[in-house]
């Protein structure tokens, strides 16, 4: 997998001649990677209720009225004085060890009267997870409709905010947004106003996908916009369903007539999208969903924003096909209700091959090579020589690319940092007992295979095996007996031979311990393992945790539990708030020098596979 993100340089996104665009929608973020586009929303105005508009807004029937025939008030949850308005969403992990690359923070509003403006409307407050208290966020104005003299009687705006240093250190948890401006009274066409947060995250388990989100403000009314995706190329497959999120301002919930259709590379004819909560005349209508359930991880989680929407959902055509091809089209169009589009994303799973090359060729584009210095470096062990080229820019404020080439393989070197060993329990006869250092995991076992033979040389033998738990087929690229030797090829590249991401992961088969390691030779002392967890929002007890294992799948951890208890141990779980992984431990210690104690001592004498001393501290 391909840990480093790269933008492109140049995009693939038209409109038709006639759209109504304020603001051109230009590419915010495109990448191709193993991951895929997610977000968290709310908006932050409402229905009245006593002195603001906290409480969840859920009439959805033909009764429910228009934002523009009800009084409303600014969201404000956090009971913080220093905010005036203010909602909250919650944001998780799709799968176990996904990591944060990008997270754009989107607002918008309608406002006509700034005469008593607090602040810039592109000045707001964020509370994070990972800064738990609110820091400013001054953003970039992408529309203003006051500074073109456009849209008089509503004035709507669009901000934006690149906040991914601000989070991915520590991206899940709960996120508010608060101090974005909006009109409460009853104006033309109606009050409106939310936030969006869109995150690109990678992710271990999932193929390589194009992920594109633009930005712009489009009003749309009478004339449809279409948007051309290009670019890419998908595999082969049978069946592969793209994702498609919008973001808009003015939907309303019970004016029908806006739509947005749909083709491809392979079909001239169009097809109307939709799903239960959003009817192919009325894919507008004042609602957070993901895929096809109401977003409710949110605070106040209103059926009816009264104005505000965001989706995100999978593309499913019995008529259309995404495999094998190169463009999908789609026209957003209304003869009945008068919205603004702010955002576009796109995410479809692309070929492998295309994927690497596309990522070789940006790499190039964006470390453009001046300076060259070559040492020759001679290899004892195999008579074969190694070229180590250190590429270098003299450009200002890039920094130096460090390149590795054999005859096997060019890529970015890496200094191995550590990783938890992830454990997986298989009947004997999918792979055999110890320590694999894993490359990759597939849903196709043709990529598995195509990679396999690329790599395959006299130091890496692939071998590929399917986990009948998530029904990946998994390439190691080695297999060793020990922790101890796995960890050693870990941190030397397997030798210098190999300089792409991989992991290491444990396999045991079922009703039966590893291995007896420590019987006949004592324990090393090991540097204490940490787990820092948020107090008011975690179950965990502080202290320290004998660990023997860490488990991605659930199901594998209560088999090992399971396996412990048969040989009399009392072991117990815990889920790590982090990456929620399952970490399986033989007791539980307030007292440092007790853990110290059995972990020495084998646990009395009684346990003799691997295991180590973690502590969990709250803060």
């Amino acid at each position: 997998m391909f840990k480093k993100s790269f933008l492109l340089l140049s995009f693939f996104f038209s409109f038709l001649s006639n759209a109504q665009e304020e603001k051109n929608f230009s590419i915010r973020y495109q990448n191709y990677l193993k991951g895929d586009i997610d977000f968290i929303a709310n908006s932050i105005i409402g229905k009245k209720s006593g002195k603001n508009a906290n409480d969840p807004y859920n009439k959805i029937d033909s009764n429910a009225k228009l934002n523009d025939q009800v009084n409303m008030a600014y969201i404000d949850v956090d009971q913080d004085p220093e905010t005036f308005s203010s909602s909250s969403a919650l944001l998780e992990p799709n799968h176990p060890n996904d990591k944060v690359v990008f997270a754009g923070l989107y607002w918008c509003a309608t406002l006509p009267d700034r005469t008593n403006s607090i602040q810039p409307i592109n000045k707001i407050a964020i509370k994070t997870p990972q800064s738990e208290n609110y820091f400013t966020v001054n953003g970039s104005i992408i529309y203003d409709a006051k500074e073109h003299n456009k849209h008089n009687a509503n004035a709507p705006y669009l901000c934006f905010s690149d906040i991914t240093n601000e989070i991915k250190k520590k991206p899940w948890g709960s996120y508010t947004v608060a101090n974005i401006q909006a009109s409460q009274e009853q104006i033309e066409g109606g009050s409106a106003a939310g936030w969006v947060l869109y995150i690109v995250y990678e992710s271990d388990i999932i193929p390589y996908h194009q992920i594109s989100l633009y930005d712009g403000f489009s009003y749309i009314y009478n004339k449809p916009v279409q948007i051309n995706f290009k670019d890419f190329v998908t595999p082969k497959i049978e069946k592969i369903t793209p994702k498609l999120t919008i973001a808009a301002l003015e939907g309303d919930l019970n004016l029908e007539g806006d739509n947005i259709r749909i083709n491809t590379s392979n079909s001239n004819k169009w097809f109307y999208i939709s799903n239960s909560l959003r009817s192919g005349q009325n894919i507008f209508n004042s609602k957070i969903t993901h895929y096809n359930t109401d977003f409710n991880k949110r605070t106040p989680a209103s059926l009816n924003t009264l104005g505000y929407d965001v989706f995100l959902d999978k593309i499913q055509s019995k008529e259309l096909s995404f495999s094998n091809i190169d463009q999908v089209n789609l026209k957003i169009s209304s003869l009945g209700d008068k919205f603004y589009i702010t955002n576009i994303g796109f995410s479809i799973e692309i070929d492998e091959d295309f994927a690497r090359k596309k990522i070789e060729s940006i790499t190039s584009i964006a470390n453009p090579i001046e300076q060259k210095k070559t040492e020759i470096i001679e290899q004892k062990e195999n008579s074969k020589i190694l070229t180590k080229t250190i590429t270098t820019t003299s450009k200002e404020n890039s920094s130096s690319v460090k390149k590795i080439t054999n005859n096997l393989l060019t890529s970015i070197e890496v200094i191995r940092k550590p990783k938890e060993i992830k454990t997986y329990i298989f009947h004997s006869n999918i792979a055999p007992e110890g320590y694999y250092i894993v490359a990759n995991a597939y849903q196709n076992i043709h990529y598995a295979h195509d990679f396999a033979n690329k790599i395959s040389t006299k130091k890496i033998k692939p071998f590929i095996f399917k986990n009948p738990d998530n029904q990946l087929y998994y390439l190691t690229l080695g297999h060793y007996n020990s922790q101890t030797t796995a960890e050693k090829a870990y941190y030397n590249n397997i030798n210098n031979s190999y300089f792409q991401e991989y992991w290491i992961a444990k396999i045991q088969h079922t009703n039966k311990f590893l291995q007896n390691s420590y019987e006949k030779k004592p324990r090393v002392e090991k540097e204490i393992a940490t787990i820092k967890v948020n107090h008011t929002n975690s179950i965990l007890k502080k202290g320290y945790y004998l660990v023997s294992n860490v488990f991605e799948i659930p199901s594998n951890a209560t088999k090992y539990l399971d396996l412990l208890k048969k040989q009399g141990f009392t072991p117990s779980y815990f889920i790590n708030p982090i990456n929620n992984y399952h970490y399986t431990y033989l007791d539980y210690y307030t007292d440092l020098e007790k853990i110290k104690n059995d972990y020495f001592s084998n646990y009395n004498n009684r346990f003799f596979d691997e295991y180590w001393i973690m502590e969990i501290i709250l803060e």
